[in-house]
């Protein structure tokens, strides 16, 4: 899961700053990321960055985490749904677009290492 991992890692600050803008402060944004970035793996296992991003967009990180997983960030954090709900729309668009970057970088890099060992056999 470290492509997963990397998404989170790589731009917390956009993260937070989503967060804020929906009415968190830094602690709060701070201690929900890790429970929303667990939550997220965990249900995002076994499936492909094109099919995540297709699902973020259609119907959103809270539908794609679960309502199982939503009560769980909502116990853990002393949220209510409402909150956790406003904190998983607000970084959704940076998580979709962070996952299609990646994506596409990864692609780029495996089509250039293709084309490096085909140059080397051919």
């Amino acid at each position: 899961m470290d492509f997963l991992t990397d998404c989170f890692e790589q731009h917390d600050g956009a993260y937070i700053e989503h967060l804020e803008v929906a009415g968190y402060s830094t602690e709060q944004a701070r201690q929900f990321m890790p429970e929303a970035a667990s939550r997220f793996a965990h249900r995002a296992r076994n499936k492909g960055a094109g099919q995540i991003t297709a699902q973020l967009a259609e119907i959103g990180l809270a539908r794609f985490i679960g309502p199982g997983h939503l009560e769980a960030i909502c116990e853990k954090l002393g949220m209510d749904s409402v909150q956790v709900r406003m904190g998983l729309a607000a970084i959704t668009p940076v998580l979709a677009q962070t996952i299609a970057r990646k994506a596409d970088s990864l692609s780029s890099v495996a089509s250039s290492t293709r084309q490096g060992l085909f140059d080397r056999i051919g």
